[in-house]
């Protein structure tokens, strides 16, 4: 017992603590407001799953760390119990919280597992130091911080197991089946001095008090930051889908996007206090992986440390002119330009940092704001702002590529439940013709009705918001809003998922409401609805060889849709598609989102050329898409990597290849209908 000691500790602690937190929260107060108060239901549940949950941790990749990490994450929860007892033991040996006593059962219940717990956390501190110093994963990053915590988090079970054994020790009481770490810690001692015992217990108490006042002081000034900030990251997370961008209000704005520190907003800078640096971010990120000069760990990093440099000002109230301009100088072209917006880094963050919007806005600040932007670009934005498609093609062609097929137009007059939107590629791009044709084939044959535009569609604007052009992509929308709404449109056929994307989240901030449906999710439900025939035709016996499928980032991880298109294969194939080792939520982005499309890709390795690699050692011989980007991708990198034997064709074409010459409407299908279930997100 030590009270004068103990309260001089805790006053210094308290005051240093306080002192510096006050610092980082006056810092946010300085940034752009940003509501996350609103649905609390919603936040407390996000809060259960991925905070207390630990979700992102013990996915199916790196589980072994991800339980770890885990493991330490909970002996916090349960030590922070102990760290109050002891604190109070500083003033007073008898010290206990209320029923955590053996004389409780809830009590004897968390004597147990808190016993348990140091001896599980020295284990996985001990690991991760191993894994560190002998294996260390690319993702890790080498630091003397990681040691220097993980030391404190074993130095602090070591301390508590030395003083609760000391104790045991003392008392003479044997083995203890409630406190068998401290028990066995105890036999190790017994037979020392009862002085040195007592040595031995007044140093485990008070370096075990010492090191927590040091670590949570420390805490702050590193990586480590994030056990202070982590839960309450999460819980101020977005909820809005993570395909949607926000509305830029065009005409009461005199600045667009973000330009200097101060149009971050408060959750941004929350979210780079909370950057773990774990490199979750980066194991399949695009970017990374074919070496271009953007890694969102080192993204957080470099912004937090700006916010820091500015901080000075920022708290005198400085703004505008006065301050470092981020895009181009703090956060170089080349990183704000190499996103392709698949959002792998925003599935994989344990801690549910946001990292694509502050990218799309300094995008936004620099195309909108200083017309810089890559070259290529221009022509890209002519031909949507004149002809409606990134081609620059005639607009008046749109509807070409049905000609001769039974596509009705919703001009025609005549009633129909799906409008079809054909999309740029489907409309324009040779290849994707095809695919809007095969698509047709399949409506007809399952009675579905539907229409087109034809000429009155123009593209949906998505890539000219994702490369920073609000203003032309505002004008497509409201363009598209006011030719549906007067057709009346309420459900929408799409076979592009950023036009999916795009017309189900981004539309409705402009009036456009639908129910938005891709092909691979309507076909699904096509053949298990028994809509149409599927049998084995001259066309699918031209299929040979394994068939796996690749997934669309805007189709899968910004909208959850997965099992809808190998649904729909394994009704053609009669057996699953073949896996590739990364797919699902872990599938390799094709390179082509976030506009990346349209701009050419001089730093690195191709992304297309990484992904359709790895296709062509699974042994697959046809890779099936969902997605007219990933379909010219992916056929782009295996024309130039001389892989004449891979074909790259749409999921449409394939199911369309299994309908007969001539099927008609409505009656039952060959294969057993699949249950349909809603995609997960």
């Amino acid at each position: 017992m030590g009270p004068i000691a103990i309260s001089i500790l805790l006053v210094l602690a308290g005051a240093f603590f306080a002192f510096t937190m006050q610092h980082r929260l006056r810092l946010l107060t300085k940034l752009q407001k940003a509501n996350r108060f609103d649905r609390p239901g919603e936040r407390v549940g996000e809060l259960l799953r991925f905070g207390f949950g630990q979700k992102r941790l013990l996915d199916r990749e790196e589980r072994l760390p991800g339980a770890m990490h885990a493991l330490i994450f909970l002996s916090f929860l349960v030590l922070s119990l102990r760290t109050i007892t002891l604190f109070g033991m500083g003033y007073s040996p008898s010290f206990h919280l209320p029923l955590l006593t053996e004389e409780y059962a809830v009590g004897r219940g968390y004597l147990f597992v808190k016993d348990v717990i140091l001896a599980v956390a020295f284990v996985a501190a001990t690991y991760f130091i191993l894994l560190r110093a002998l294996k260390r994963p690319d993702r890790m990053t080498k630091s003397w911080e990681a040691y220097l915590i993980l030391g404190f988090i074993a130095a602090l079970m070591v301390s508590d197991a030395v003083f609760e054994g000391a104790q045991l020790a003392m008392q003479n009481r044997g083995f203890d089946p409630l406190l068998p770490v401290s028990s066995a810690t105890a036999g190790w001692l017994v037979g020392l001095e009862s002085r040195t015992l007592e040595v031995l217990m007044h140093v485990g108490f008070w370096l075990h008090v010492g090191i927590i006042l040091v670590f949570g002081n420390f805490l702050p000034y590193g990586k480590h930051f994030h056990v202070i900030t982590a839960l309450f990251n999460v819980y101020f997370g977005r909820l809005t889908p993570s395909g949607q961008m926000t509305k830029l209000d065009l005409e009461n704005s005199e600045s667009f996007g973000l330009a200097k520190a101060t149009d971050f907003t408060w959750k941004q800078g929350f979210d780079v206090y909370s950057c773990t640096e774990c490199g979750r971010c980066q194991t399949h990120c695009p970017t990374y992986v074919t070496g271009k000069p953007l890694t969102h760990k080192a993204l957080n990093h470099t912004i937090k440390e700006h916010l820091y440099a500015e901080s000075k000002d920022l708290l005198a109230g400085k703004k505008g002119e006065e301050l470092k301009t981020v895009p181009g100088t703090v956060v170089a072209d080349d990183t704000i330009w190499a996103c392709t917006t698949c959002a792998w880094c925003e599935t994989a963050c344990p801690v549910l940092i946001e990292n694509l919007p502050r990218l799309m806005d300094m995008r936004r600040y620099q195309t909108l704001m200083e017309s810089k932007f890559p070259p290529e670009v221009t022509r890209v934005f002519k031909g949507l702002e004149t002809q409606g498609n990134p081609w620059g093609l005639g607009s008046n062609t749109r509807d070409a590529w049905a000609e001769g097929l039974e596509v009705p137009r919703c001009s025609d007059g005549k009633e129909f439940e799906y409008l079809f939107f054909v999309g740029c590629a489907g409309a324009f791009d040779d290849r994707q013709k095809k695919v809007s044709k095969a698509i047709v084939r399949i409506l007809n044959a399952a009675g579905v009705k539907f229409a087109i535009l034809g000429n009155e569609e123009t593209c949906n604007g998505e890539s000219a918001r994702r490369m920073g052009n609000e203003l032309v992509f505002q004008t497509l929308c409201q363009q598209n809003i006011e030719v549906m709404k007067g057709y009346s449109v309420k459900k929408i056929l799409v076979q592009c998922p950023h036009c999916f994307n795009t017309l189900k989240h981004e539309y409705p901030q402009f009036g456009g409401s639908y129910e938005v449906v891709h092909h691979a999710e309507l076909i699904e439900k096509l053949i298990a609805e028994g809509k149409l025939q599927l049998g084995e035709t001259p066309a699918l016996a031209k299929l040979t060889g394994p068939v796996t499928f690749h997934d669309s980032c805007y189709l899968g991880r910004h909208n959850g849709i997965y099992r809808a298109p190998r649904a729909a294969l394994k009704a053609v194939l009669k057996v699953e598609p073949k896996e590739l080792p990364r797919s699902e939520r872990q599938g390799f982005c094709c390179g082509a989102g976030g506009g990346r499309m349209w701009m050419e890709e001089k730093i690195g390795t191709r992304v297309n050329q990484n992904r359709i690699e790895e296709i062509a050692k699974s042994g697959a011989t046809t890779v099936a898409t969902a997605c007219p980007f990933c379909l010219t991708m992916l056929k782009d990198a295996a024309s130039e990597k001389n892989l004449e034997q891979l074909s790259v064709r749409d999921l449409a074409e394939i199911v369309a290849d299994a309908l007969p010459a001539t099927a008609a409407p409505n009656q039952p299908a060959v294969v057993p209908p699949l249950k349909a279930e809603a995609p997960t997100a």
